[in-house]
């Protein structure tokens, strides 16, 4: 114990190693981030990661995309009292509903295509020779543009993954 005065005389009972408490906000006015900004800044990671995933592996970023909204919605709740939603909310919303609207687009296109990638899959899969396959192709490629609207030739650049 510190048995020295005080500025007001007083005797303080402050031990003489321990640091003085802060008083008012720290330097530079920043306080350290809530929950409600924790979880906006997750949502905004989130958001993005989705977005990107989608691009590569749309299954991954639909998941991504979903967690994204629930997790911005929950910042959204956490900041209910204040006039501006934390940042990286907004941002999450708009990067997971954009990751969210792109994977059902591409699921209703898997879906929609999916007995004549199918039948390729299991033609290739069964040819023995590249004649073979490029055989396969020759027949189920016009089937998939047809399809799709396009013409075959638009789907030369996807022989290969298809």
């Amino acid at each position: 114990m510190n048995d020295q005065p005080g500025p007001s005389g007083q005797p303080t009972s402050q031990d003489p190693w321990r640091p003085p408490e802060p008083q008012g906000p720290p330097p530079g006015g920043a306080l350290p981030p809530g929950a409600a900004e924790q979880t906006a800044r997750r949502a905004l990671w989130l958001g993005v990661g989705s977005l990107v995933i989608t691009l590569f592996f749309w299954p991954g970023g639909l998941a991504l995309g979903v967690a994204a909204l629930v997790v911005a919605t929950k910042a959204r709740r956490l900041a209910a009292g204040r006039t501006a939603p934390p940042p990286g909310v907004t941002g999450g919303l708009v990067t997971g509903t954009i990751s969210v609207v792109l994977g059902v687009l591409m699921l209703g296109l898997a879906v929609y295509l999916w007995p004549e990638v199918s039948a390729l899959e299991n033609c290739k899969s069964d040819a023995n020779t590249q004649t073979d396959r490029a055989a396969c192709e020759a027949k189920w490629l016009p089937e998939i543009a047809h399809k799709l609207h396009v013409r075959t030739s638009d789907l030369d650049p996807l022989k290969g993954m298809l």
